[in-house]
C-alpha cells in the first residue's frame, strides 16, 4: 500500500515539474500601444497610418530580450513606416514588403545590441491609414 501510494506521489510531481516548462515553439508579442505616426501625402499634406503589430519570436525565452528593447524597435517601426509615401502605404503587396523589411532591421537592431536574432516574423494586426 505504501509503495502504491508513493508511486502516485511521484508521478503527480513529474507531471507538475513538466507543466511548468516553458511551452515549446514559437511565440507572440503584441506591440503596446498602437504605432501612430505620418508619412508623406502628396503634395505638403501628412498622411498618417496606425498600425498594430505582432512579433512572432522563436521561443518564450525570447521574450525578455525583445521587450528590453520595445523602445527601440518602435523608433525602428515609426521611421520605417514614416518614409514611406500614400501609393506605398495604400498598396497590400508593398505592405507585405514593409513587413519584411521591418523584420530585417528589427533583427539587425537587436543583433548588434544582444547578439541575438529573435524574431521570426512581423504582422501587421491592423493597418489604418488616412
Amino acid at each position: 500500500m505504501f509503495r502504491l501510494l508513493a508511486l502516485c506521489l511521484l508521478l503527480a510531481v513529474g507531471t507538475l515539474h513538466a507543466q511548468e516548462e516553458e511551452p515549446q515553439g514559437p511565440l507572440y508579442y503584441t506591440i503596446e500601444p498602437d504605432i501612430i505616426t505620418n508619412y508623406q501625402n502628396s503634395g505638403q499634406s501628412l498622411g498618417y497610418v496606425r498600425v498594430s503589430i505582432d512579433l512572432m519570436l522563436e521561443s518564450a525565452d525570447k521574450m525578455p530580450l525583445v521587450e528590453q528593447h520595445i523602445p527601440l524597435l518602435r523608433d525602428a517601426i515609426n521611421n520605417l513606416l514614416a518614409e514611406q509615401n500614400r501609393q506605398e502605404i495604400r498598396s497590400l503587396a508593398v505592405r507585405n514588403q514593409i513587413a519584411k523589411l521591418g523584420l530585417e532591421r528589427l533583427n539587425d537592431l537587436l543583433l548588434k545590441e544582444t547578439g541575438d536574432t529573435p524574431i521570426r516574423r512581423l504582422m501587421f494586426t491592423k493597418f489604418l491609414y488616412q
